[in-house]
């Protein structure tokens, strides 16, 4: 993802995503604030506020929040151990899975954005799709929510374009 952020032209932070109402940079900060909530999910540090994550030097403020996400992540007996997260008291391999679909399904609204290659990680997405369509199934979608309904891939999709999909998203990019 860090690779993917760098590789954002300064004249790019601002373009449309398939988040309505977020552009790039939102997108970009939505991520670095999931990362800081790492932390306090795991019971290693505060509540992250609403703020923005990015600064005036974005790409390595990134940088910085995914190593910061990182090192809670690695925390011996973190996978076994009990942590709060939105969903309730899980074990922290849950948080690493959280990440994951978060990097894959808003790694897909930047790369769409931005006109870069949205073939992310072909096994990883296409185990995150499978993952989704079990959770989901054919649950409704209400407005507002973070998931619209599925809309059609398109042939020769690529397995993060079949979840990008299956969540909803549009390409905004030609």
């Amino acid at each position: 993802m860090t690779g993917l952020v760098s590789s954002i032209g300064d004249d790019q932070w601002t373009l449309p995503t398939a988040c309505a109402d977020w552009d790039v940079r939102a997108v970009v900060n939505h991520l670095a604030h999931g990362n800081a909530k790492v932390a306090f999910w795991a019971g290693s540090g505060p509540p992250a506020p609403d703020d923005d994550y990015l600064g005036a030097a974005p790409v390595p403020a990134f940088a910085a929040s995914v190593a910061a996400a990182r090192a809670v992540l690695a925390e011996p007996g973190l996978f076994e151990r009990k942590v709060s997260t939105p969903l309730g008291e899980l074990p922290g391999v849950f948080l690493v899975h959280m990440r994951v679909n978060e990097y894959l399904a808003h790694g897909w609204d930047l790369a769409d954005a931005t006109g870069a290659s949205t073939d992310l990680l072909p096994d990883l997405a296409e185990g995150a799709l499978e993952q989704w369509r079990s959770r989901f199934g054919s649950a409704p979608r209400p407005p507002g929510g973070p998931f619209g309904p599925e809309v059609e891939a398109g042939p020769g999709a690529t397995a993060a374009d079949r979840l990008a999909a299956f969540l909803g998203r549009k390409a905004v990019s030609g």
